[in-house]
């Protein structure tokens, strides 16, 4: 098993060299120690590591909530846990608004510390693989989380593509059908015919020329009989 990515963000010396330590003899890799803000976006952008431990208050005029802040808008949000000591209710709030995976407060203990990053991978191992079963939809004003099965099909409607979801449900978003199909990555999905593409699962029967999906008709054009048949045996 490859072991486990964490930078330490920790302005206190001595405190990060022992957690180095304790993770090195735990078999993780630390690939830095920062003490700043400044250092931890630089090492993050070198390493980017799997997980990482924050300590809120840090060396120079930005703390580890800001550099969390700078996390949030990363196109891969990675695991982090705070490392504390008393906070105030301001510092404590600001804190939850960045969705940390875990807290550990000082002086770090061993076990806990162990504890704590174990439960924070698993969970964002379990998050990460939710995720891969939605996707991002825009309709030029608002974004949209959506289930990849509840995608009956796609339709090319000019520049723009027409998702129809379960209980007839759509959204009419800018962008190709090919550039659809990459974003959501999943081999359940088949272009049938240049402007439609289907969520195989949900095809309920065909014939020759077309798929039906509840009540909706899609056309297969010749040249992609073949494959979308062999996906069709397949699933069934």
């Amino acid at each position: 098993m490859t072991a486990n990515d964490i930078l330490i963000v920790e302005d206190e010396i001595l405190i990060a060299h022992t957690i180095q330590r304790y993770l090195e003899v735990k078999g993780y890799n630390v690939v830095g120690i920062a003490i700043s803000y400044e250092e931890a976006v630089k090492l993050f952008s070198l390493h980017s590591p799997d997980l990482i431990l924050i300590d809120i208050r840090l060396s120079g005029s930005k703390t580890g909530i800001d550099f969390a802040q700078f996390l949030s808008v990363q196109a891969e949000i990675p695991p982090f846990i705070f490392l504390t000591s008393q906070l105030d209710s301001t510092s404590l709030s600001a804190a939850k608004e960045t969705f940390p995976l875990g807290y550990l407060s000082k002086p770090i203990q061993k076990s806990s510390l162990y504890t704590t990053i174990e439960i924070a991978l698993h969970n964002s191992k379990a998050k990460t693989s939710e995720e891969a079963l939605t996707v991002s939809l825009s309709d030029g004003q608002k974004n949209y989380l959506v289930p990849i099965n509840d995608i009956l099909y796609m339709e090319v409607d000019h520049i723009y593509v027409k998702v129809t979801l379960v209980l007839n449900k759509q959204l009419v978003c800018r962008i190709t059908l090919r550039e659809l199909l990459d974003k959501i990555n999943n081999n359940q999905f088949v272009q049938t015919h240049r402007s439609f593409a289907v969520n195989i699962k949900r095809v309920s029967n065909w014939d020759v020329q077309h798929l039906f999906i509840e009540e909706n008709r899609i056309p297969v054009s010749r040249s992609r009989k073949k494959e979308v048949l062999s996906m069709l045996i397949a699933q069934k």
